[in-house]
């Protein structure tokens, strides 16, 4: 299950760059072609993200509140994503 990265980024309080980075670093399975976040080919797996935003909280580098919002809107594009099939 994919999305662009410029339709899920700001929703998890994330520049496209800062997520576009994580990509190109291998911390989430993704495709960002040209090193341009803002594409509409830049895409990124929401499963992928959703283990790396956790991976963030149990590191300390994502506060209680930004955790809960992204999970949250997180959840909501993977049952969008399933209910598409």
């Amino acid at each position: 299950m994919k999305i662009a990265i410029y339709q899920i980024a700001y929703r998890l309080g994330m520049h496209p760059k800062e997520l576009a980075k994580a990509v190109l670093d291998g911390d989430v399975t993704g495709e960002v072609p040209g090193g341009n976040p803002q594409a509409k080919e830049a895409w990124v797996d929401l499963l992928s993200l959703r283990n790396y935003i956790e991976w963030l909280h149990e590191k300390g580098q994502v506060d209680e509140l930004r955790y809960q919002k992204s999970i949250r809107h997180l959840d909501a594009e993977i049952g969008r994503a399933k209910a598409r099939r």
